[in-house]
């Protein structure tokens, strides 16, 4: 490696000193610099650069890997490249007094590492650590500079990228250490890594590549901290977490209960000596919602009880049972303190009621194929009700809009049935009172995505789940169109404002 890259290097002395392309010193580089011009102008950063621009980059650049845990640079290096991140993570670090080492930043979409210490110092203050496997453009620093000195349209872009870096290093000096939770530190650390404006609907998923406890140290939380405000984030709707990567659900992140689109959800400190702010009353649209959103979890209780009984996934599973289960009985909590009309409180005790006897079904004895007829009947059971309390809610809101909440609710919810329908078919709990609820429930999804379309809005269309007998990959595509589903919930709840 040292003298293929002391090779290369005195190659581009004899560049810069003649002016001839690179192609004229080493074979087959003509190919190899066309690899990376492409991915140069891969970079945000020089994205539609003129071609001329582009070819000098790439002249005097070079395309390399580094497995995971190898050094870019370490701190003290001479800044004798500039690295372009292609691919993988970067890890930049500095130690503070005693050796202890501070996480300055984790990089893992194409940009300029380091883009101060290149551009104004001679060696580097940090170190620079791949922690995946990792692809750089590495330029030699020099040259680039000279470039951009004398290319108006590059500096600029230059000036730019050094400007909302600054931007953001000052927000987020001062707002990690006043007034903002834990919560709202991890919120912002993906919505930085999803990297662009995110639009009313739709979703982003982006990718943790490296550890909670590297991301921890970088948003300042422990790796404890850090896991409590990504399950908030995820119990209240925000992100859907799978593994590594997490779903950020973009009409999630607004407030829909006053209906602003520009009013993004916050999870803000309460200042000292100051008490619990009064609840604040419920939009239509987000009673309906809040009101039809137990149908759902009713729905997703049976399957992961289900899924817990035939031993797939069940460390998951478990878990999954056990927040839904809190998420719940927090909804109904929260409806109970609404205080609404004895209509309404009359259908809230009817599902109190049934969520005493569904409970421990699913609780108090471990799931078996002989219990699974019981808990999916209190689960239809359930879901009736639920489905009177929503059209109570409907009849309180008044308006013509609450209604297709009510159906985009019903939608979130047949995406879940029908999962469930199919897991406990394959469990052995065959029949034709299953095989029609399972038809009912594809054709009722297919009508109620006709009637929202004709609202106006974009929804999503249903996943192909009735002509797929893997059960597995039945629940994976009710996991994405439940995400869909859930979103155009929101959306819809948002136009009965």
């Amino acid at each position: 490696m040292m003298r293929s890259h002391l090779a290369w290097r005195n190659g581009m002395e004899f560049y810069l000193e003649n002016g001839v392309g690179a192609e004229k010193l080493i074979p087959g580089a003509r190919d190899r610099q066309l690899r990376q011009r492409n991915l140069l102008s891969r970079i945000p950063l020089l994205t539609d650069l003129p071609a001329l621009q582009l070819n000098r980059l790439a002249g005097f650049a070079r395309i390399v890997d580094f497995a995971a845990h190898d050094f870019l640079f370490r701190a003290g290096d001479p800044v004798g490249e500039a690295y372009l991140l292609v691919s993988g993570s970067v890890k930049r670090t500095t130690l503070l007094p005693a050796a202890t080492e501070k996480v300055i930043e984790l990089v893992q979409t194409p940009q300029i590492l380091c883009m101060g210490e290149v551009f104004a110092a001679e060696s580097y203050a940090s170190s620079g650590e791949a922690m995946t496997p990792t692809t750089v453009i590495a330029i030699a620093a020099r040259p680039l500079r000279a470039l951009v000195c004398n290319d108006r349209e590059l500096s600029w872009r230059i000036i730019q990228a050094l400007a909302q870096r600054q931007y953001a290093a000052e927000f987020d000096s001062t707002g990690y250490h006043y007034g903002l939770t834990g919560t709202q530190r991890v919120l912002d650390f993906l919505l930085g890594l999803a990297g662009q404006p995110l639009g009313l609907a739709g979703e982003t998923t982006v990718t943790l590549k490296t550890s909670k406890k590297t991301i921890a140290a970088r948003i300042g939380m422990t790796p404890e901290s850090f896991s409590r405000s990504l399950r908030q984030l995820s119990e209240s709707g925000m992100v859907v977490v799978e593994g590594r990567d997490v779903h950020i659900q973009h009409a999630a992140l607004l407030d829909t209960e006053i209906g602003d689109r520009h009013q993004r959800l916050s999870f803000s400190r309460k200042p000292r000596g100051v008490g619990e702010s009064p609840a604040q009353p419920l939009s239509p649209g987000s009673l309906i919602n809040l009101c039809g959103r137990p149908r759902m979890l009713a729905q997703r209780l049976a399957t992961n009880w289900g899924l817990l009984g035939q031993n797939i996934s069940p460390a998951k599973a478990g878990t999954n049972l056990r927040q839904l289960k809190l998420q719940f009985e927090q909804t109904l909590a929260r409806l109970k303190s609404l205080g609404l009309t004895p209509g309404f409180a009359e259908r809230l005790d009817e599902v109190t009621t049934l969520w005493a006897a569904y409970r421990p079904a699913l609780f108090d004895a471990q799931p078996s194929l002989s219990a699974a007829g019981v808990v999916l009947e209190h689960s239809e059971a359930m879901l009736g009700a639920i489905d009177r309390l929503t059209s109570e809610a409907e009849n309180l809101a008044r308006r013509p809009a609450g209604h297709d909440v009510n159906i985009a609710g019903r939608n979130r919810m047949l995406s879940q049935r029908i999962a469930k329908l199919v897991l406990f078919r394959a469990w052995g709990l065959a029949g034709d009172l299953i095989a029609q609820r399972l038809g009912d429930s594809l054709c009722e999804f297919d009508v109620n995505l006709v009637r929202l379309k004709r609202s106006g809005a974009s929804v999503p269309e249903p996943a192909a789940a009735s002509g797929n007998r893997h059960v597995l990959r039945v629940l994976a595509e009710g996991e994405r169109l439940f995400r869909h589903v859930d979103t155009a919930v929101k959306l819809f709840e948002r136009l009965a404002k």
